[in-house]
Parts: structure tokens; C-alpha cells; sequence
């Protein structure tokens, strides 16, 4: 029995951070707003989404999914490194968008290359827009199956941009007060400079930070978090 994808709203469990508002850079101004329209229903049929690890192509994928379910319509997402071994039980009810995260993940399987290609050619027919990510653009995946590549560019195809320092501090900044606490621009950057750079890991820095300032009943400082993370920096 084909295993029908989960459509939104459903438990997704899609956080406050997989919004489109929370993805930042200025450099992908463009890519959020064809993102926006085509979750809408008034975009492209097909968006080829590529950037290197940690560059927040699994949260543009959910996001875009949050923002088509805000709008009232329903949407599938595929994360392709943990269900491409089903993918040939992968059936779609009728549905408004498709978004296929991680396609790379299928380079060399010969069987599952065709069932992309062939997925690709049916939502094309249902008028189904279509979202794909990978890291890199489609002719330089690497796909065996003569004419793929060819597919996965029908649409517009976008680099991530990852942002500059300046917008991650920004980020950090904003993220803090959102969760209620002050985040001095002096200990934005002190993180920004010892900690792992993209996003995801940033983001998981300021939700620690807001439990162990909880938890200790202090306000965040250069020396109280070097004292959380940090513990062993010579003073």
C-alpha cells in the first residue's frame, strides 16, 4: 500500500525558526520571495534551491511548507536522506505544493534516479509546484540517468546565500529577545567568533544561553558565558 505523505497541517512539528522571516541575508532577498509566491500558488512551477552544508537548505524546504499552510493550502515534504530507501512507495494525495529536501541524497541509485525523474514528470502534468534542494546546481550532481539533470532544471535554479557577520549578529540578537532575554552586541560577537558559524548552531547556542541564564538567574555577559561554554579560555 503506497505510503501517503503527511500534508500540512499535520504534526510536521514545524518551529517558530522554519519561518521565512527567519531566514536571513540580504543576498536571498529574491529566493524568499519566489519561495513566498510559489507556496502562494502564484509562483513558479519548479525551484531549485543549492548550497553547501549548514546553509539552512532543510529550513527554506520546512518553511516553505509553514508559509503554504498559513495560506490555507496543503503541502507534502520529502527529506530524501531518510526516506529515499521508500521512495517507490511514495504516493501523493492531491496536494498544492511538493518539496523534495536533500535530492542528492538519490546520485547513484539507479532506481530511485528514475522514480525522481518520473515524479518530476508527473507533478509537471498535475500542475503541481514543485520545491527541490541539494548542494550543488543540478548539472554538477553528478545523476546517472540521462535527462534528469535536464528536469531538476525546468524551473529557476538559486544559490543560498549564507549571511554576513553583521546579519548573524543581528539574527543572534533578535532571536535572544524574542525569547525574552538581552543579548549585549559585545557578547554577540564574542559567540560569533568561538562558536561553529551557521545558523542552526547559533540558534542552538541562544536557546542554551536562555536556559542556563534561567537556570543561574543572571543576565548574559561576556563573562557568564564564557563561564557556560567556555569554561576552560584562560582569563
Amino acid at each position: 500500500m503506497p505510503l501517503k505523505l503527511k500534508q500540512l497541517p499535520l504534526d510536521l512539528d514545524l518551529q517558530a525558526p522554519h519561518a521565512l522571516e527567519g531566514f536571513i541575508g540580504g543576498d536571498n532577498l529574491l529566493l524568499r520571495a519566489l519561495i513566498t509566491q510559489q507556496a502562494a500558488g502564484l509562483g513558479e512551477s519548479q525551484l531549485f534551491l543549492h548550497g553547501a552544508a549548514n546553509t539552512g537548505k532543510t529550513h527554506l524546504a520546512q518553511a516553505a511548507c509553514f508559509f503554504a499552510s498559513q495560506m490555507g493550502r496543503t503541502a507534502a515534504y520529502v527529506p530524501l536522506k531518510l526516506a529515499c530507501a521508500q521512495l517507490n512507495q511514495i504516493g501523493f494525495e492531491p496536494c498544492d505544493l511538493v518539496v523534495l529536501d536533500d535530492v542528492d541524497a538519490l546520485v547513484g541509485q539507479a532506481a530511485n534516479e528514475f522514480l525522481l525523474f518520473d515524479l518530476i514528470n508527473r507533478l509537471r502534468e498535475q500542475h503541481t509546484p514543485l520545491l527541490l534542494t541539494a548542494r550543488l546546481p543540478p548539472a554538477a550532481l553528478g545523476f546517472e540517468l540521462p535527462d534528469l539533470a535536464s528536469r531538476l532544471a525546468w524551473g529557476v535554479t538559486l544559490a543560498i546565500s549564507s549571511p554576513n557577520d553583521a546579519e548573524k549578529i543581528e539574527f543572534m540578537r533578535r532571536k535572544a529577545q524574542e525569547r525574552g532575554f538581552d543579548l549585549p552586541f559585545e557578547t554577540a560577537v564574542y559567540l560569533l567568533q568561538r562558536c561553529p558559524r551557521d545558523i542552526g548552531s547559533l540558534l542552538a547556542m541562544i536557546q542554551a544561553l536562555d536556559h542556563a541564564s534561567l537556570s543561574a538567574q543572571r543576565k548574559i555577559s561576556i563573562p557568564f558565558v564564557r563561564s557556560v561554554f567556555f569554561s576552560d579560555e584562560s582569563h
